[in-house]
């Protein structure tokens, strides 16, 4: 019986050590797996806790990393953004560290496309003879 009123205490004062060290991504711009028809104008993160970012890095399909002025923060946040330079069509992966609360580290990815931007194919009309005229 002693063993289980042990137990029981043991869990009931490492839940809150459990909880902070279980913090999740809870929302990133651009979104995982997003296909974008232009280059997104800023990369955020959202955190379901708060957290001292230590490194995030964004590269391009030949693993080039893309310079966005990151630095590392001191104090925790749950939010973070950054403005980025103009991005070229292809894909990039973001791949980031963060320390939980407790000293946690947790890791993580995610990956968008951007698509060619459409400008020169503008709609034609038919050479038929039947474009815009009434019948």
């Amino acid at each position: 019986m002693k063993f289980f009123k042990y137990a029981a205490l043991m869990f009931v004062l490492t839940m809150p050590f459990m909880a902070s060290a279980h913090v999740s991504v809870t929302h990133t711009l651009p979104q995982d797996k997003a296909m974008l028809m232009s280059s997104p104008e800023q990369l955020s993160l959202a955190f379901s806790g708060k957290v001292r970012l230590a490194k995030i890095v964004v590269q391009d399909a030949h693993k080039q990393p893309i310079d966005f002025d990151f630095k590392p923060t001191a104090a925790p946040s749950s939010d973070f953004s950054w403005p980025l330079p103009h991005l070229k069509q292809g894909n990039y992966t973001v791949k980031w560290i963060a320390l939980g609360g407790d000293g946690h580290k947790m890791t993580g990815e995610f990956t968008f496309m951007i698509h060619a931007t459409k400008h020169s194919n503008k709609t034609k009309m038919p050479e038929n003879g039947h474009g815009n005229h009434n019948h």
